[in-house]
């Protein structure tokens, strides 16, 4: 009975001590089951997703891995058709449904791919119904349908009509934001290319992810992607090929019946282009005038620059190896202008950003770095009213702020030479300012936009991403003997993330899905430490060498298990407790004259 007195405050203070030092313990990851060839993780408010193999593997794992995301993605279209065209989703099938005839066969398997895996894992259409091959081809053609759906030379063809109203809302023709400048332009000489999406805000979270997508044909695709699309849908792409491509969507000219959509074109063109020209001819061929947009192109290989301005009939491309070109959703070239009817001066709702740019490439040509462009993107300064004033018409897109329609900028893209070459970039979820979005407060001040499926938007900091490949680190000593059970972290030089691993009875530490970035590895074992710096950029084989301490401290020094330390400080509390039950510390205590 004596010794069972003192069971419950020792297991008091194991309970304690779990409470303050488990948080030292690092977590283990449950191993989730993903479809083979496939990965997905979360990072900075993205999901990051590899997918791999044959065009209709890599459709099933898209499908299966973003299964719950694809409703999201077809109820938030829908919604924006039925607002603007008056199209329910019955329709949009309708409409969607001829597209098939212009699809190419590997495109068609990767479309169906799609909606078997997401359809097998519970996804259902607008009308509740499991997903089919209609619904995704549907969503891949949607900006298609509104071009065709809409009045030639109709600028603001997107917009929603006023509810009740026969009248446009006129204050919301805006899309993206970008820039991109090379050579004498930069701090560097190396380019910088810079994006933000401008969309309705429940288009969140459907966009808010990164595919790496390893084709059995073509170049390795990197991008920013709507679930469900085969191409990207926020008009953000890298390829292996050195090739970053970024959009501003343009009006409306004329629709060219029988010509190639253009998400055919797009896909197409970032999987199999590998130069500025290859890319500009294969948005070209056979189009069907849909989708007009400026497209700004960099090169890792050659550092050159261009923005290939693309209408229906007409088309522009400038291209520079020094120099600094910026989009915002205005038609610069006379040509194109005058084929979708649009003017190009103040009367244009996207010519105050346009202006903008002019002033940003005055003060800072010369000095642009990829965290000016993470700046610029954010930039709240309103050249109508002459202040900081986050609207319309402003490079960080706050419509909501302008008219009450929820509608701006989603994200924020950048990349450089350096990253482009390693097929990274930087990215932040929400706002490109930082600034939230939040439903409740929006429907208060604006309750005829209070829609059902608006989300809380909370903006995340920058973090990088680039392609998964392989990774396996040899630790080894001095002598070159494995060093088993070594701890290894490896730690970004870009955004700080760390992944951990350990090395196995070989003194191999490996995985399948390290991000391509700048890294320092370091290793720690026994009385052993030592770091290196490495540069991932595919599958990498690396040996790191650990060496013994300068100071070593024992049990107490900074390579110490830190499970036998948890197991050193339970063994102390518990036995304080006891000695305290007894009155070993009480007595101490007051012969001390402490008590």
């Amino acid at each position: 009975m004596a010794k069972g007195r003192y069971l419950i405050p020792a297991l008091i203070g194991t309970l304690l001590a779990l409470l303050i030092f488990l948080p030292l313990v690092e977590p283990v990851e449950a191993q989730e089951s993903f479809p083979a060839g496939s990965y997905m993780t979360e990072k900075g408010g993205f999901r990051h997703v590899q997918v791999s193999g044959s065009p209709g593997e890599i459709g099933y794992q898209h499908g299966v891995l973003l299964a719950d995301l694809i409703p999201r993605s077809l109820s938030a279209y829908g919604h924006a058709t039925e607002r603007s065209y008056g199209y329910d989703w019955n329709e949009v099938r309708r409409h969607g449904r001829p597209y098939w005839l212009y699809v190419p066969e590997e495109q068609r398997e990767e479309i169906e791919g799609i909606a078997d895996g997401s359809s097998q894992n519970g996804a259902l259409n607008p009308n509740g119904d499991p997903v089919d091959y209609i619904d995704i081809l549907a969503l891949n053609a949607i900006w298609d349908i509104w071009w065709r759906s809409s009045p030639p030379g109709n600028p603001w063809w997107w917009v929603p009509w006023e509810t009740n109203a026969p009248t446009l809302n006129l204050s919301m023709p805006h899309h993206c934001s970008a820039f991109v400048a090379t050579g004498d332009a930069t701090a560097d000489g190396g380019f910088v290319l810079a994006q933000s999406l401008w969309m309705p805000y429940f288009l969140s979270p459907a966009h808010a992810i990164f595919i790496d997508i390893i084709p059995d044909t073509g170049f390795r695709i990197h991008m920013e992607v709507t679930a469900g699309m085969i191409w990207s849908g926020t008009e953000w792409y890298q390829n292996s090929a050195g090739l970053v491509v970024a959009e501003t969507t343009l009006g409306s000219g004329p629709y060219i019946w029988g010509g190639i959509p253009s998400f055919v074109r797009l896909r197409k063109a970032i999987q199999y282009a590998d130069s500025i020209d290859s890319f500009k001819d294969i948005m070209l061929e056979n189009t069907n005038g849909a989708y007009c947009g400026d497209y700004l192109i960099a090169d890792a290989k050659t550092n050159e620059v261009a923005i290939l301005e693309l209408g229906a009939y007409e088309w522009e491309l400038v291209r520079t190896m020094n120099g600094f070109l910026p989009s915002c959703n205005y038609p610069w070239d006379p040509e194109v202008a005058a084929e979708m009817g649009e003017p190009q001066d103040w009367s244009h709702g996207c010519y105050p950003r346009w202006v903008r740019w002019q002033q940003i490439e005055e003060r800072d040509y010369g000095n642009i770095t990829v965290f000016s462009g993470m700046e610029y993107l954010g930039d709240h300064y309103d050249t109508v009213e002459e202040k900081i004033n986050p609207c319309s018409h402003t490079l960080c897109g706050h419509v909501e702020n302008a008219s009450g329609y929820p509608h701006g900028s989603l994200d924020g893209k950048v990349t450089n030479r350096t990253l482009a070459l390693r097929t990274e970039n930087w990215a932040r979820f929400g706002h490109s300012c930082g600034q939230p979005f939040i439903v409740e407060d929006h429907r208060r001040e604006h309750p005829e936009y209070a829609f059902d499926d608006l989300v809380d938007i909370i903006p995340q900091p920058y973090v990088t991403f680039g392609p998964l490949s392989p990774l396996r680190i040899a630790v080894v000593d001095r002598e070159g003997a494995p060093i088993a059970g070594a701890a290894v972290e490896l730690v970004s030089n870009e955004d700080g993330s760390r992944i951990n691993l350990t090395a196995d009875g070989n003194g191999i530490a490996h995985s399948d899905h390290i991000q391509h970035s700048d890294y320092t590895i370091a290793g720690k074992g026994s009385n052993l430490e030592g770091d290196i710096r490495y540069i991932h950029n595919g599958d990498g084989t690396i040996e790191l060498t650990l060496r013994e301490k300068e100071d070593v401290g024992g049990i107490f020094s900074s390579g110490a298990s830190t499970p036998i330390l948890i197991i050193l400080l339970l063994a102390a509390i518990g036995t304080a407790l006891i000695l305290w039950k007894k009155g070993k510390f009480r007595s101490f205590f007051r012969s001390s004259g402490s008590l």
